[in-house]
């Protein structure tokens, strides 16, 4: 059972950044579906980490292509990046320390899912003018 699914209507206009967003929505079910599957805590830190990685890669991407376009709004992008990558990290680290109690699963999974479907369709459908014919 997927935690997101992909919709046209999530497009923000980049074919590149459209692929991120769907990579990034996968990873995020991978790491869902591990969790609720009963996966061991080395194969959910790997996941972490792959989840981590990909979303340094797209941010460094996004921010270098909004910066290019003078986007006025690349520094409430930037402090949103490292707010999720900051949530990330803590709550692998509260998961490889054995804190994975339902209560963490729950508001782990509740915060990833809101953080990125809001992202998307708040903050970055904003710059989507900004990629027109992308």
């Amino acid at each position: 059972m997927s935690l997101i699914e992909w919709d046209p209507s999530f497009s923000v206009g980049s074919a590149r950044m459209d692929a991120d967003h769907q990579k990034l929505i996968s990873l995020l079910n991978r790491l869902y579906d591990a969790w609720h599957g009963g996966e061991d805590i080395a194969e959910l830190g790997w996941l972490f980490d792959e989840l981590l990685a990909y979303a340094d890669t797209h941010f460094a991407a996004e921010e270098m292509a909004l910066k290019s376009r003078n986007y006025p709004r690349l520094e409430k992008q930037e402090q949103d990046h490292v707010r999720l990558k900051d949530s990330v990290i803590a709550f692998r680290d509260r998961h490889l320390a054995g804190e994975t109690p339902d209560a963490l699963t729950t508001e782990m999974t509740a915060f990833l899912k809101a953080w990125l479907l809001e992202h998307i369709l708040g903050e970055d459908m904003q710059y989507r003018s900004y990629f027109k014919g992308e």
